[in-house]
């Protein structure tokens, strides 16, 4: 039985159509992408849902008994209320649940007949409930939680009314994947998470019991935690079974098959009309009118539509500068008492692809707007080459003004542009028509800032550029215009984004920012998640083999008879030798059972235990023959 089905849902704001008879279908179970353009209806969609709205028409049915999830938009906090204690409040179905569960199990060992069976029906009602709601692991799924969306420890104990604004964000978020619903609706979940907190969220959401319906550019999250897309475009939902990379050639399939019907249809509709336009009134004037008759019946094909608006942005032209775009000398920056980072020393060069990285709050955005020469640094120097100059995209755009219009801001300081060429500008950013290029900057919603920024950004002829998340706010059709410009782009390019495939698609190098310095690593951001894998299993083995060796010094050796003097000295040393080594090889091979890349994998962890066996057989025959010197 489905969890939710919408049918025939209209939703109107004033004489604007969002919904014109959308109908979807959620099963239990279920991961679910929900993509389309911004201010398509996405959000509207969610909070109809929610029942925060009414549809105009149709039906929005979610199963009688369903837990719907979602996160609030505002969120609000009980004064004295810490972080865990909020996140614990959303556990109280799941305990209640596993109480109701307990309360059967006791039941059941004095009922019979048909009590007996009434009991274990409902005690197995009950286990799938608590499986969905994720009781088995209460205790620890607080933690486990928070840990994973990057809210430290020394957070968790904290008064949540006086957290910033993106950490009370991921404490409703945490309270939301928590609890465990049956359907959990998640609107833009990436938004405030760094990139090991986005990771974490796509497996922990792969693995979840319940139904999922997000909303997210996020192209990587689409493609690994989702099984079905819908899209919502011209009002209509439309289904596309798989993830992302699917859902783009399913489309490009429909479309150009439903092209075909079309132009098929409208070809033989135009013979047709021909025939009756040329005989009516002829000698073939009776199978003309049937001709005519047939036509009138006939149900035309609508147009195919496909939606191929984006912006058009060209890459500025890049000034020509020297080899060295800057480097910097022993660089540190400190925010009142908290140092952030020191002794730093980079080097820029012309057409470089670079990535900054690093956890939240480790000085990213500090580091960019140094390099930028926005700030200055608390310590150590900026050296810049011959003819630098750097273009910057700031993600909140403080720089553009609040009192002004969409087109005085790209007149702004561009006394020579005429009306028709800021004009034409704008138009390639969606800018079109009077209501939009007069819109005051103060209305703009934050896709529509982020086309305004970058409108800006290619008036001007900078040697290299610095972009703090520049993908926010853009749809996915955007994303995909501004890594196209980028990669034509000439001069060198340094950006902070938390889009993985942006990060793979144009970089070359990875600064990866830690409390300790920056690390360069080459490669773009896959190689870079590859690199930090080896060494946390590198790490991992290493503690492995510390505590094997520190278990062999603990441990005695076992008891020995006296020996006799042996027949041959020599050969005994070299026996007593090997068996030092086979236990050893004996004692790190029983540790590595404990590594997670060999005991999730069938095949290794076979692999294992057959040479522990072939080290155990070798060591008592060593052993044997040992005993026989003795």
């Amino acid at each position: 039985m489905s969890l939710l089905i919408l049918e025939d849902v209209k939703k109107h704001y004033g004489a604007q159509e969002i919904l014109s008879g959308a109908g979807l279908r959620i099963d239990p179970g279920q991961k679910v992408g929900l993509v389309g353009r911004n201010g398509g209806g996405k959000t509207t969609l969610l909070r109809l849902i929610e029942g925060v709205e009414a549809p105009d028409w149709g039906r929005v049915n979610l199963r009688k008994g369903a837990d719907l999830g979602y996160v609030p938009q505002r969120v609000q906090f009980d004064a004295g209320v810490t972080v865990r204690a909020h996140v614990e409040e959303g556990l109280a179905e799941a305990r209640r649940t596993l109480e109701r569960l307990e309360a059967a199990a006791e039941d059941m060992s004095s009922a019979e007949g048909a009590d007996l069976e009434r009991l274990m029906a409902e005690h197995q009602r009950l286990t799938e409930r608590v499986e969905v709601l994720g009781g088995w692991e209460i205790e620890r799924r607080v933690e486990t939680v928070l840990s994973g969306i990057g809210l430290q420890p020394n957070l968790w104990e904290r008064e949540a009314t006086t957290l910033s604004g993106g950490e009370k964000s991921r404490t409703a978020l945490a309270r939301a994947l928590a609890a465990g619903h049956d359907l959990l609706l998640l609107d833009e979940p990436t938004n405030h998470l760094d990139l090991e907190g986005i990771e974490w969220i796509e497996d922990y959401l792969k693995g979840m019991e319940g139904a999922v319906l997000i909303v997210s550019h996020d192209r990587r999250l689409l493609e690994n935690a989702v099984d079905v897309i819908f899209e919502l475009e011209r009002g209509q939902l439309m289904r596309y079974a798989g993830n992302y990379p699917t859902y783009l050639r399913l489309k490009e399939e429909r479309y150009e098959s439903e092209r075909r019907a079309f132009e098929q249809q409208r070809d033989r509709l135009r013979k047709e009309r021909s025939f009756v336009k040329k005989h009516m009134g002829s000698q073939r004037t009776a199978e003309a009118k049937g001709r005519l008759k047939r036509l009138r019946n006939v149900e035309q094909l609508p147009e195919p539509f496909l939606d191929v608006r984006q912006p058009v942005i060209r890459p500025p032209q890049a000034a020509r500068g020297g080899e060295r775009v800057l480097e910097t000398e022993s660089l540190g920056a400190a925010f009142g008492e908290r140092t952030l980072f020191e002794g730093v020393d980079l080097r820029i060069g012309r057409g470089q692809r670079i990535g900054l990285v690093g956890r939240n709050g480790v000085g990213k955005t500090t580091l960019l707007r140094i390099l930028a020469g926005s700030i200055t640094p608390t310590s150590g120097k900026v050296l810049r080459g011959h003819g630098s100059l750097c273009g910057f995209h700031d993600q909140e755009t403080a720089d553009l003004r609040e009192d002004g219009t969409v087109l005085s801001e790209v007149r702004r300081g561009r006394a020579t542009m005429t009306d028709l060429e800021a004009r034409s500008h704008l138009a390639l950013f969606l800018f079109r028509g009077d209501t939009e290029i007069e819109k005051p900057v103060s209305s703009l919603s934050g896709g529509e800032r982020a086309r305004l920024a970058l409108a800006l950004l290619v008036l001007t002829q900078p040697s290299w550029l610095a972009m703090d998340e520049p993908t926010n706010h853009l749809d996915l059709a955007s994303r995909t215009a501004l890594e196209e410009m980028l990669g034509e782009f000439a001069g060198a390019l340094v950006c902070i984004s938390h889009d993985r495939a942006f990060l793979d698609e144009l970089c070359d190098h990875i600064f990866e920012v830690t409390p300790d310095g920056v690390r360069v690593i080459e490669g773009n951001y896959t190689r870079w998640r590859a690199v930090c894998a080896e060494e946390r299993e590198q790490l991992e083995e290493g503690r492995v083999r510390d505590a094997a060796r520190a278990k062999r010094k603990q441990t005695a050796p076992p008891p020995r008879r006296k020996k006799r003097k042996a027949r041959n000295p020599f050969k005994l040393v070299r026996l007593e030798e090997r068996i030092i080594e086979l236990e050893e090889k004996l004692a790190e091979r029983n540790a590595e059972l404990g590594l997670e890349r060999i005991y999730r994998d069938a095949e290794l962890m076979r692999e294992q235990q057959i040479a522990i066996a072939e080290i155990e057989r070798e060591l008592a025959e060593a052993n044997e023959e040992w005993e026989s010197w003795a």
